[in-house]
């Protein structure tokens, strides 16, 4: 699979302000020592890492590197336990109506169930080797296209896991690994405060298995749901690029629908 290639036509024909972001999970403190890239060296959320690589980082991260100990808890980083499991430590914040709430919550927040010990994590279009899970942050209009090309290869997603917390360590990056599958979320109050996102922001996450389907999803499906204006903006982008993509006007499902 040629990953760049990939990325020059999902830049193209996505309205992405932002760098794609590929994340790959180092499961021993050997392996983590041996990869190649310089080691973080603060202490910050992991929604910010995600946020330096879509601004063009590349690091790798380990414990001491998670200020967010909910974020390292969801990447399998550090061991969750009964005082987090039993809904108490959530339930004190007043976020839910009661501790049996928080609890079900808790539960349903989805965790890495195994040990990790680091993270690498880049731009998507740097990784050599193959990440594990890809996340987007952008706006809802390019998150629908990535919505409708996972359903042009697999059909309506049935099992969205979306709770408004955790939005980008568990719902964009744990939930793809744990599930095989896409995610969407709204992201959290956490990340909007710690990253300064736009109100305007979603993010989106799927295992980097399913990037050539997204990709395939977004060609087949240009001529049918975009809008003449955003068909031309995209082909003035594939003109930088040497991919053939194929941009016909007035081929939209919603004018000529009868």
């Amino acid at each position: 699979m040629n990953i760049k290639n990939i990325c020059q036509n999902l830049y193209a024909t996505l309205n992405l302000e932002r760098k794609m972001v590929g994340v790959k999970f180092i499961f021993t403190k050997d392996h983590f020592e041996k990869l190649d890239i310089p080691k973080l060296n603060s202490k910050v959320t992991y929604c910010y890492m995600v946020k330096m690589a879509s601004n063009g980082r590349e690091f790798k991260a380990n414990e001491e590197n998670f200020k967010c100990l909910a974020s390292a808890r969801a990447l399998g980083i550090i061991s969750s336990n009964n005082y987090v499991d039993s809904g108490q430590h959530y339930g004190k914040h007043g976020l839910y109506d009661s501790l049996a709430t928080a609890k079900k919550v808790q539960k349903d927040i989805t965790f890495i169930n195994h040990s990790i010990y680091g993270i690498e994590i880049r731009p998507l279009e740097n990784f050599v080797e193959e990440p594990d899970v890809v996340v987007i942050i952008t706006n809802p209009y390019s998150v629908m296209r990535i919505v409708q090309a996972y359903t042009y290869k697999y059909g309506v997603h049935k099992n969205i896991t979306l709770g408004g917390n955790q939005g980008i360590c568990s719902e964009c990056t744990a939930v793809p690994y744990e599930k095989n599958d896409i995610n969407i979320s709204t992201l959290c109050s956490g990340t909007r405060f710690f990253c300064k996102w736009d109100e305007s922001d979603m993010g989106v996450g799927f295992p980097f298995n399913k990037l050539k389907d997204i990709e395939n999803g977004i060609l087949k499906t240009l001529n049918p749901t975009e809008p003449n204006h955003k068909k031309k903006e995209i082909e003035l982008k594939t003109k930088n690029i040497e991919n053939n993509i194929d941009v016909k006007y007035n081929e939209n499902y919603f004018v000529n629908y009868k």
